[in-house]
């Protein structure tokens, strides 16, 4: 088996190849050599282990930063947690909602409703609850649970049907 020796063009071959970002054809093109020429590198152990080499370095960067950070993570899921109470207090505050049963809780959502057509219609306010954003504050504060170590999900087997039931290890709903 013939030396394996490195140019420029298999160094760049490989940085391309470990981005995993582009096709061989295009890769090939890149770096200015046919497929066939692409196929054969990609063969030798010497080159196969510099595309895991850079994998693995792109990898660790990634791990290193942003989302891959368990405090980072929560952070985030802090910060829209903190908007998303800001938007249920302004909601409550708001003096259209005052005189609505509930409307001081933050947690119903106005809609204007048409009923009717042409000039019999009537435009109805309706006031919900807020369902989408109580189940989102409720993902949150699981996934922030789920994040910290402090979620244990347990099933009873006791009883004829499995039940679910969820824990949350000494959390109150403030810490979350």
């Amino acid at each position: 088996m013939p030396v394996f020796r490195w140019t420029k063009q298999k160094e760049q071959a490989a940085a391309l190849l470990a981005d995993d970002s582009q096709t061989d054809e295009k890769i090939s093109e890149v770096v200015g050599i046919g497929r066939t020429t692409l196929h054969e590198w990609k063969k030798a152990p010497e080159f196969a282990a510099r595309v895991k080499e850079l994998v693995d370095a792109h990898r660790a960067v990634i791990r290193s930063r942003g989302l891959a950070i368990i405090e980072n993570r929560v952070g985030y899921l802090q910060d829209r947690h903190n908007r998303m109470t800001r938007l249920i207090e302004a909601r409550a505050a708001s003096p259209q909602m005052q005189d609505v049963a509930g409307g001081d809780t933050g947690l119903l959502v106005h809609n204007v409703k048409s009923i009717g057509s042409g000039e019999n219609a009537e435009r109805v306010d309706l006031y919900e609850v807020d369902t989408g954003l109580l189940k989102e504050l409720r993902e949150h504060e699981k996934q922030a649970a789920q994040e910290l170590g402090q979620w244990m999900e347990k099933v009873d087997h006791t009883s004829a049907g499995q039940a679910m039931h969820i824990v949350l290890k000494g959390v109150s709903l403030d810490d979350l």
